[in-house]
């Protein structure tokens, strides 16, 4: 089964957020950066665990509020989130 369009934009939208660790805060966001991939690959997969992606995505918000710089980027993976149920 082909992954849905939700999770295929959610999943990008968690792979820009990586992007943009990786350019801008190579240390200082290791932590978000492993939840943000984590949350990428249960997305990516045919059947992900929504209570899983739901708890990952609510770990990263808590922690992104603490990063104001990489709102824009932690804004994209919230739209994408609260369209699919899981903020």
């Amino acid at each position: 089964m082909a992954m849905t369009n939700d999770r295929k934009d959610l999943a990008a939208a968690l792979g820009h957020s990586l992007k943009a660790i990786d350019d801008d805060y190579k240390e200082e966001m290791r932590e978000l950066r492993e939840i943000f991939e984590e949350a990428r690959k249960e997305a990516e997969k045919n059947k992900p665990d929504r209570v899983k992606l739901k708890a990952l995505l609510a770990d990263a918000n808590e922690m992104a509020r603490t990063f104001a710089t990489l709102d824009p980027a932690w804004q994209a993976v919230q739209r994408v989130a609260k369209m699919f149920g899981l903020l």
